[in-house]
């Protein structure tokens, strides 16, 4: 029986050892290296090579992670797919990594047996998403694709951001510190801040230059005239 050969990715050590120790009861299945880091991901393809790659969306902050490491192993490993296994889920997250090569995405709530179909699924040549993101999914990518002048408001309502948080994201993304936005909306800068925070973790991004990546990605910079932040306090 060939075995499927699996990479995974995420920076959880109980999560790493969780998988591997479950994958490893599929007789089908071997997990030739489970990495704590980007950079041990990509060195130690190089030395294990991988059918399938299984990687968590959002890494630590100093990581590479998201959209940005779904694009990188998509250069560098052309030939090997990826499946996102990530507690950041939302459709406009689920959207941006299918959008620049991710072949499946699973929530880290779903049981087992789901992850492992996905596995199955994907490594077939197939995309891989459960009934009910691929509707949601189908409804956000749907917005996306409807033009871009109306490209930054799909997203931000894609994401399920509240009417404050999509108004700090799209200030932020014009070029605006949050102590302008504070000013602005007569807030707190601990208010914009945590309402910033808020809408990072729906987006699915971990890190300024992240937010600016994937705004670049769905095109969202071309559309509303971006420019990076000259500070973020």
């Amino acid at each position: 029986m060939k075995h499927l050969r699996i990479a995974l990715l995420d920076d959880h050590a109980v999560v790493r050892h969780g998988l591997v120790n479950r994958l490893a009861v599929e007789q089908d299945i071997e997990v030739v290296g489970a990495y704590g880091t980007s950079r041990e991901l990509m060195a130690g393809l190089l030395l294990a090579p991988a059918d399938i790659l299984l990687l968590d969306y959002a890494l630590g902050p100093d990581e590479l992670d998201g959209v940005s490491l779904i694009r990188a192993l998509r250069v560098k490993f052309p030939d090997c797919p990826i499946l996102v296994l990530s507690t950041h889920h939302e459709p406009a997250t689920v959207a941006l990594a299918l959008r620049v090569g991710a072949r499946g995405f699973v929530g880290k709530g779903e049981e087992m047996a789901e992850l492992i179909t996905a596995l199955r699924r994907v490594a077939s040549g197939a995309v891989y998403l459960s009934a009910d993101m691929s509707y949601r999914v189908a409804e956000a990518t749907t917005s996306y694709d409807a033009g871009a002048t109306n490209v930054s408001a799909d997203v931000l309502h894609g994401a399920a951001l509240s009417a404050r948080e999509r108004e700090v994201i799209r200030c932020y993304l014009a070029g605006m510190t949050v102590t302008e936005i504070a000013e602005k909306f007569k807030r707190s800068i601990k208010t914009i801040s945590s309402q910033k925070a808020a809408a990072f973790r729906k987006l699915g991004v971990t890190s300024n230059n992240e937010l600016f990546k994937i705004s670049q990605t769905i095109g969202e910079a071309s559309a509303i005239g971006v420019r990076a932040p000259r500070s973020f306090y």
